[in-house]
């Protein structure tokens, strides 16, 4: 691998025009992306309305924005890729103050930067001091379009935006957070989906961009989330992560290294024999929760301005500029912020230790925890989010017990798991510890972060399995440390030419461990001490291969003088790359989950909700019998969330498996899972006797909840006969029935 020296910015030079074929790359990333979409379907137009609300939108006003508040030019690809992030956070604030009128947000923002003549200069392209060479920027290329290609057979390819041929099986987190995007479109504050005005405290960022779009473009909310906007969204944290590798280690090749090292090489274990308590980083989670990869979107330039201001080498700009992704980040995920705040912590505690204290890391970790008061009392309402102290409950389809937890008696099966999962999550982060080098600020921050979020995960419990989002949350971090490890270890290599041979020999190596992990199982030892057995048998096949491949090297780096260095390099990338049969093998055996946590939506079902959504207004709510998924694995589970998320209206009282209050009332019991049980059985008995037992006076209390229609699926109950004498029946195909409720006048 090539290494790259980044001239200080005092002392740079403006370097020459750009050529033409450097935008190759980016304009390759580009086509296959609208390729895809048109060959997953997609309308040409909602491509065209799509591209342009982006680059007209976000990207445009966004760099215009960031270029007023940065202190000095690095590269474009930097303020693109920032400015970006800039746009997704001014978008959001016009979604709050214009409403269906978003689009003023950037006509405003382009329209001071036109008239301000202070302002006009940042219409010029600047001098930029840093250009990436083309080997990177083809390798950044590749890195998004093998992300893709994950996304795609994993999620894209196996959903249609809306059910028409035949019923489809959703994964259930699809449609409750569509439900959550389609409130956003026409409400705010956010309610919980299906649970009428209730308030609903949560990270919702991510999902008021979709909001925002829908409104700007006028497209269609499910076309948004099932085809356009994940696939941007992904080449955009892909750039975003090299890029901020290589501001925050000032090395170029640290970026793409990190960003293999998280959106490319997965957990290193043999895919199908890995523990379930293990989680990932990537796989599943990239595309089942839209929030995941918004605030790793959020989180790369966060982490570029906290190291700038612990560098000192910031003014009063980069310090609003930190102040302000960390707000962003907070309303994209909860779980960023605080453990950036352990990173500066560990900063000043280090500086203590040192007795060389300096204000510049308290004063980040206090302007961070003014952030985060904010954050948890106005977003999240001081909320639990179901969370509560449980060490170690991550194991606990391996060790333990959903009802009391891990016990003392645990222990040595804890340890046995725990370094199974040391090897499994770790071979990623080697460069963190190799090579041996003196940590400065940057370094600590980063460590810390990602301690965190280590910490967080091992130690939190969760209802649903949440504290998995700690360690992707601090992945980033750890992410950049370790492959800063391996360009300072390629930064040894005296000449280039070794450096590619190294390249050339540990490469083929991390893939023939791939196949590996593939192909040759571990013989299963029954007993639950067998569970971890084969991961480390893998991790001891990575390690040999690993010394064999760095033995080799440094034995012909004795005979030739640009070898030398290469052994612990070549040593070094074999472990980190290790972990490549993760991504392929969940796309080829567990595209959209299987069928293991879905439900079923029928085009009649589709149909019915989307003609309520063309015939009715956001303020009219809806009554439904629909309450639970009533078919499959999760039957019984009240997780049914198609008529809010079709119908972008709310419903009185739908599903309430993802509510606040089901999540309070597993976390008081120590439950897994939603809660099968309503916490106000006398509203939910009211709601469903107007349905089933139809009275003048039930509809009319349905009235005075703001209720205009009344949603019936045949395949959960059948009305009673008399709503028909009550109500107009509106709309019917298959087992849905639509009626609409006539006016009550209100009670003297």
């Amino acid at each position: 691998m090539a290494t790259a020296t980044i001239v200080p910015d005092r002392v740079a030079t403006p370097l020459p025009p750009r050529r033409r074929s450097a935008w190759a790359p980016a304009l390759t990333v580009a086509v296959a992306v609208a390729g895809l979409l048109l060959a997953l379907g997609t309308s040409p137009p909602d491509v065209a309305r799509y591209s342009a609300y982006l680059g007209l939108g976000v990207v445009l006003p966004g760099m215009l924005l960031y270029r007023s508040l940065r202190s000095r030019p690095h590269s474009l690809l930097e303020d693109v890729a920032f400015g970006t992030v800039v746009g997704l956070l001014a978008e959001t604030v016009a979604l709050v103050a214009f409403r269906g009128l978003v689009w003023i947000g950037p006509l405003l923002v382009i329209a001071v930067f036109l008239a301000v003549p202070r302002l006009r200069r940042h219409w010029r392209m600047p001098r930029y001091p840093e250009r990436p060479s083309a080997v990177w920027s083809w390798t950044v290329a590749g890195i998004a379009l093998f992300f893709l290609g994950y996304l795609t057979v994993a999620f894209l390819a196996v959903n249609v935006p809306v059910p028409v041929d035949g019923p489809r099986q959703y994964m259930i987190d699809q449609l409750n957070l569509l439900a959550v995007a389609a409130d956003l479109k026409h409400h705010f504050p956010l309610a919980v989906p299906e649970q009428g005005d209730r308030p609903l405290r949560y990270h919702w960022f991510a999902y008021g961009h979709l909001a925002a779009g829908s409104l700007s473009t006028g497209i269609d909310l499910p076309v948004l989330w099932f085809r356009l906007d994940l696939p941007v969204l992904a080449v955009l944290t892909v750039g975003l992560l090299a890029v901020t590798g290589w501001r925050v280690t000032r090395r170029a090749w640290a970026g793409p290294v990190a960003a293999a090292l998280m959106f490319v090489v997965g957990e290193a274990v043999p895919p199908a024999q890995a523990p379930a308590f293990f989680g990932t980083i990537t796989a599943y989670y990239s595309w089942s929760s839209r929030s995941i990869l918004y605030a790793a979107a959020l989180t790369m330039p966060f982490i570029a301005a906290a190291v700038a201001v612990l560098r000192r080498e910031a003014d009063r700009r980069t310090w609003l500029l930190a102040v302000l992704f960390a707000a962003g980040t907070t309303g994209a995920k909860s779980t960023v912020l605080p453990l950036a705040g352990v990173g500066v912590a560990l900063v000043c505690a280090v500086h203590l230790l040192r007795r060389r204290p300096s204000w510049t890391p308290w004063l980040l970790g206090g302007a961070f925890a003014v952030v985060e008061v904010f954050a948890v009392s106005v977003l999240y309402g001081f909320g639990g989010q179901g969370l509560s102290w449980g060490p170690f409950t991550i194991m606990l389809d391996f060790v333990g017990d959903q009802y009391t937890g891990t016990t003392p008696a645990d222990l040595p099966l804890i340890v046995w798991g725990l370094g199974a999962y040391a090897i499994a999550m770790g071979a990623r982060l080697a460069g963190i510890v190799f090579p041996l080098r003196r940590w400065g600020d940057v370094e600590l921050f980063l460590a810390g972060a990602l301690a965190a979020g280590v910490v967080g995960s091992l130690t939190v419990w969760h209802v649903s399995w949440g504290q998995h989002f700690f360690i992707i949350a601090g992945w980033p971090f750890g992410a950049i440390l370790s492959a800063w490890g391996l360009v300072l270890l390629a930064d040894r290599i005296p000449d280039r030419a070794g450096t590619r041979v190294a390249v050339a020999v540990a490469l083929p190596a991390a893939v023939a461990l791939a196949v590996f992990a593939l192909v040759v199982p571990v013989p299963q030892v029954p007993a639950r001490w067998g569970v971890p057995l084969p991961t480390y048998v893998f991790g001891g096949v990575v390690l040999l291969t690993a010394l064999a491949v760095g033995a080799g090297l440094a034995l012909a780096g004795r005979r030739h003088a640009a070898l030398r260095g290469t052994g612990a390099f070549a040593a070094l990338a074999v472990v980190l790359f290790a972990g490549g049969a993760r991504l392929p093998h969940d796309a080829a055996t567990s595209a959209n989950l299987g069928v293991r946590y879905h439900v079923r939506v029928t085009p009649e079902q589709a149909a019915g909700a989307r003609w309520l959504r063309d015939h009715s207004t956001p303020a009219e709510y809806v009554a439904t019998n629909v309450h639970r998924v009533g078919s499959g694995e999760q039957a019984r589970q009240s997780l049914a969330y198609w008529i809010s998320a079709y119908s972008e209206r709310r419903v009185l009282l739908g599903s309430w498996g993802y509510s606040p209050e089901s999540a309070e009332m597993q976390s008081a019991r120590h439950r897994l899972g939603p809660s099968l049980v309503y916490w106000d059985p006398d509203r939910l008995a009211a709601n469903d006797a107007a349905i089933y037992n139809s009275t003048p006076e039930r509809l009319a209390w349905l009235w005075s909840q703001r209720v205009r229609w009344i949603v019936v699926d045949r395949a959960q109950g059948t009305e009673s006969p008399h709503l028909a004498d009550l109500a107009d029946l509106a709309w019917q195909q298959g087992t849905v029935a639509i009626y609409r409720l006539r006016p009550t006048p209100p009670p003297r």
